[in-house]
């Protein structure tokens, strides 16, 4: 009886039947025909398959690292509760301008030395001095609460 399939290590994502790296096993005469000729995959050795489960592990162990450190950094910047920002106000303590995320980012910098992103700092429409909750997300599954406080900058 003759082989009906075999492994083939995809070089790019490919609709219904997998993603780029991933060893899949697929009809014999879909890998000869279509995968192969148009380098799509390549035949799956021994080697190849050892090397892919090798770099999965390591992969592995580098998310459970940024993991730890995400909970690390959490910790340390939940530790500050809260940071302070000036700016110029009008009446009724209405601000001039608003509160980005980009003065935000540096006043981290400058208070605790991490960089975080601007896109990772997620702020509610401030118009008025006051006390605000800003979220930033660490990690994709760590997210981080502090408080901000919009003070009127002195003249």
């Amino acid at each position: 009886m003759v082989k009906k399939t075999v492994q083939v290590l995809l070089c790019q994502d490919v609709a219904k039947l997998g993603k780029n790296g991933s060893i899949e096993k697929v009809a014999i005469g879909y890998a000869r025909n279509y995968l192969l000729p148009n380098k799509i995959a390549i035949k799956a050795t021994h080697k190849i398959i050892k090397n892919v489960e090798k770099q999965a592990l390591i992969n592995e162990e580098k998310l459970k690292q940024n993991l730890e450190l995400a909970k690390l950094k959490k910790v340390f910047i939940e530790s500050i509760k809260k940071i302070t920002i000036k700016k110029k106000v009008g009446k009724e303590n209405l601000i001039f301008g608003s509160v980005s995320d980009k003065e935000i980012a540096s006043l981290l910098l400058n208070k605790t030395g991490e960089i975080i992103p601007k896109q990772n700092i997620i702020l509610p429409e401030i118009k008025t001095t006051g006390i605000y909750p800003i979220v930033l997300q660490i990690h994709s599954d760590i997210n981080c609460e502090l408080l901000l406080q919009v003070i009127p900058a002195s003249v």
